[in-house]
């Protein structure tokens, strides 16, 4: 009778650690389907392996447009700062600066604090010429305001016309 109670028992705990492996699957696999959902990954046929390193790309790339932006904002900040001592107050405003690449594109405006314009004008103007504001940044340094916008294509068939947005931003803050 003994050894069949040990069956029993040992039957029970390998049914337990089966129903807690069977727990710890589903986890991981909600964690890893997480993963895929936050790093944007459009494929749900990729193994975990293939999901984290996409997810450590994905990291790296994030980490790397963080730097560049405190670089960026910086060197902004240091050329306000020289521009500050070595011209009287309102020279050389607005500064208008546009990057373009693929289909993303970068405002890069400097003007002074008496700017008759609000940032939303020049996220509209955006958005008529087919762009979608991903993020916009605005700094107070000193007597300047300092406005990075950052925006891509709606239709990567279409692209944005750059010197349209161009004109039309020195139209409104110029």
């Amino acid at each position: 009778m003994e050894m069949g109670n040990g069956n029993v028992s040992s039957g029970a705990s390998r049914l337990q650690r089966n129903m807690k492996e069977r727990i710890r699957r589903k986890h991981m696999n909600d964690l890893l389907s997480e993963l895929a959902f936050v790093t944007l990954l459009q494929s749900s046929k990729v193994s975990a392996t293939q999901l984290l390193e996409h997810a450590t790309n994905h990291i790296k790339q994030l980490q790397e447009r963080v730097e560049e932006r405190r670089r960026q904002r910086a060197l902004l900040l240091k050329e306000s700062t020289a521009d500050e001592n070595k011209k009287p107050s309102g020279s050389r405003l607005p500064s208008l600066n546009i990057k373009c690449s693929d289909l993303s594109l970068e405002i890069d405006l400097i003007c002074g604090l008496e700017k008759n314009f609000m940032l939303h004008d020049i996220i509209s103007i955006l958005q008529e010429e087919g762009a979608e504001v991903v993020s916009s940044t605005q700094y107070n340094a000193g007597d300047r305001m300092i406005y990075i916008i950052k925006s891509q294509a709606i239709s990567p068939r279409i692209g944005v016309e750059t010197t349209r947005i161009r004109q039309r931003i020195k139209d409104l803050c110029f």
